[in-house]
C-alpha cells in the first residue's frame, strides 16, 4: 500500500477543513431538499444511491473496515463507468470532455488504492460492474441524459452523494490510515463537484449555512 494511503490530487491542492465543512453542509442540504435526477425532484430517502451506498458505508454489514472498502470500490467502479459513458456520448464541449477525462482517471486511481487497501486486509474485491445497468442499480438516470446540461446535473448529484458517502464512512473506519485515505478521496470528489457546479452555472462552493441535523 502507498505510504499513509494518500491519494494524489493531481489537479488541485489539498482541501482545507473549511472546504470539507462546506461539503458536509452540501450533504445536509441534499438530504433536506431531496435531489433531482432526470429532471424530477425526488425525496432523498428514496434515492438508491443514498440508501445502497451512503447507508451501506455507515452500516457496512460486517465487522471491521473490509465491508466499507468493498462498498467504496463498487462506488468508484460505477463512477468510472458513468464518466466513461458520458464521455462516449458526443454531448460535451472539448473543454468539458478534457476535465471529465481527468476526473475518470482520478476515480480509477481511487479504485486502485482502495483495492490495495482491501487486499492488504485479506479481503476480496467485489465483482466489478459491467455497464450502465449496473450504474442504474446505484443511481438511476445515466441512460436518460440527452444534453450536456443533463450530464452535468447527473454528475453533480453523483459527486455530491459520493462526498456524503465518504463523510459517513469516516465515522466507521477503524484504522487511522483508512481515515486518511477516505478524507483524501472525499476532498478530491469535492474538487470534482466544484468544477462541475461551475460548469453548470452554479456557485462552485455554496456559502449558505446549514444548521439542521440529519
Amino acid at each position: 500500500m502507498t505510504s499513509g494511503c494518500a491519494v494524489p490530487i493531481t489537479d488541485g491542492g489539498s482541501a482545507s477543513l473549511a472546504e470539507i465543512a462546506e461539503f458536509e453542509r452540501d450533504r445536509r442540504a441534499l438530504l433536506r431538499r431531496g435531489f433531482g435526477l432526470g429532471g424530477a425532484a425526488i425525496m432523498a430517502s428514496t434515492i438508491p444511491l443514498l440508501w445502497s451506498v451512503r447507508s451501506a458505508f455507515a452500516e457496512a454489514g460486517g465487522p471491521g473496515d473490509a465491508p466499507i472498502l468493498s462498498k467504496a470500490i463498487n462506488l468508484e467502479r460505477v463512477t468510472v463507468i458513468a464518466y466513461g459513458t458520458v464521455l462516449g456520448g458526443d454531448l460535451l464541449t472539448p473543454a468539458l470532455s478534457g476535465a471529465l477525462r481527468r476526473f475518470r482517471r482520478h476515480e480509477q486511481e481511487h479504485e486502485d488504492v482502495l483495492v490495495t487497501a482491501l487486499t492488504s486486509l485479506g479481503g476480496t474485491p467485489p465483482a466489478p460492474p459491467t455497464g450502465v445497468a449496473d450504474v442504474d442499480k446505484v443511481v438511476d438516470g445515466l441512460s436518460d441524459v440527452r444534453s450536456q446540461a443533463d450530464v452535468l446535473t447527473f454528475l453533480v448529484e453523483l459527486e455530491t452523494a459520493a462526498v456524503a458517502a465518504y463523510f459517513d464512512a469516516q465515522a466507521k473506519f477503524g484504522e487511522a490510515k483508512l481515515l486518511q485515505l477516505g478524507a483524501s478521496i472525499m476532498a478530491n470528489e469535492g474538487q470534482h463537484l466544484a468544477v462541475l457546479r461551475r460548469a453548470s452555472g452554479q456557485d462552485p462552493i455554496p456559502n449558505a449555512f446549514e444548521t439542521g441535523e440529519t
